[in-house]
């Protein structure tokens, strides 16, 4: 009896308990269903054929049932992941925006010696970077959802504008010249919210891992190519990638070591990249990224172009570079 009221308890309370005793009772179902059929076969030869018709009926819908069955924890758990991480991100938004203005406001005392300024400074810096982590797993709880996503004939063009705008003080801070190539085409066919944030990550990482203080660029460029995509690449002079790090630059979190580059800018969210990955993926674009370590990297990005395209403008990028590493990550219709 106890062991009886053991296992129900565990049944309702255990998800992927109760898938494997769904799958169990399905399959006994479905043997049970066909020994009774081959038996009605045997007593019943006229009817063979209906019979042979109907286990196979049965057959395809025991395996979409049990598709179904074994499919829904993964998706109840992605779904209530998903749920979970964005109730924690914005219980978390309120709290740390009072230590921050709490912070700011112990940074104006100035009775505070130079080292309790320094350690405030370097709270305010951490905030920051908790602060962009919740805003980047927001995003993608948000923005790589197809379904919620507004799609539209966008211009690159105002769009990168506002982007080197904003990210021009960090640029300063760190000695970095960015320069602007734009093409009179350059229209997408996509979200101009998520597009932003494409161009916002990727030149900030360029930025942030271009030494400090000697005198890096940051080249941007938007044109189309023959393939009748945009092209929005992003060069830097900065540390580069290792060859095994290109493979994982996608994953969340996942840092390339830098221990040996100097002056690099480290307190980013670690999900910059994931979020482009992600938001090219929702776009059907594609990703192309080379490196040479110590030396440049250069992130093109391939997205659909939109509106009427201009027949004068069908250059050819050259996505080959001498020497150093690279990979592509092809999201596009025709890789399908």
């Amino acid at each position: 009896m106890e062991l009886g009221i053991a296992w129900r308890e565990k049944y309702k309370s255990d998800l992927f308990f109760r898938t494997i005793v769904n799958i169990g009772a399905l399959s006994a179902a479905f043997v049970l269903a066909c020994l009774i059929a081959f038996a009605l076969s045997f007593l019943i030869q006229a009817v063979a054929w209906y019979i042979f018709v109907g286990i196979l009926l049965l057959a395809l819908a025991f395996v979409v049932l049990l598709a179904w069955v074994v499919l829904r924890p993964v998706r109840d758990t992605l779904h209530y992941q998903k749920l979970f991480i964005s109730n924690i991100a914005h219980e978390l938004r309120t709290p740390l925006s009072i230590i921050k203005t709490s912070t700011e406001v112990a940074l104006l005392d100035h009775k505070l010696t130079p080292s309790s300024k320094q350690t405030h400074a370097d709270v305010l810096i951490e905030l920051d970077r908790i602060s962009e982590i919740i805003n980047n797993l927001l995003s993608l709880n948000r923005l790589t959802r197809p379904e919620r996503i507004e799609f539209k004939n966008v211009d690159l063009g105002p769009l990168l504008d506002e982007v080197t705008r904003g990210l021009s003080s960090l640029a300063r801070e760190r000695g970095i010249e960015m320069i602007v190539k734009k093409d009179s085409y350059r229209v997408v066919w996509g979200n101009a919210t998520a597009l932003e944030q494409v161009m916002m990550n990727l030149i900030k990482n360029a930025i942030s891992y271009n030494p400090k203080g000697v005198g890096g660029t940051v080249t941007i460029s938007l044109k189309p190519d023959y393939r009748g995509s945009i092209v929005l690449s992003v060069t830097d002079t900065g540390i580069g990638i290792a060859q095994n790090d290109l493979f994982h630059i996608f994953e969340p979190f996942y840092r390339a070591d830098t221990s040996r580059s100097r002056d690099i800018k480290k307190n980013g969210s670690g999900l910059g990249l994931t979020i482009v990955n992600e938001l090219v993926k929702v776009h059907n674009g594609r990703i192309h990224i080379q490196s040479i370590p110590r030396k440049s990297t250069t992130v093109s990005v391939f997205l659909p172009s939109g509106g009427e395209p201009d027949p004068t403008h069908t250059q050819t990028v050259d996505e080959h570079q001498q020497g150093g590493s690279e990979i592509s990550v092809d999201f596009s219709k025709r890789a399908q």
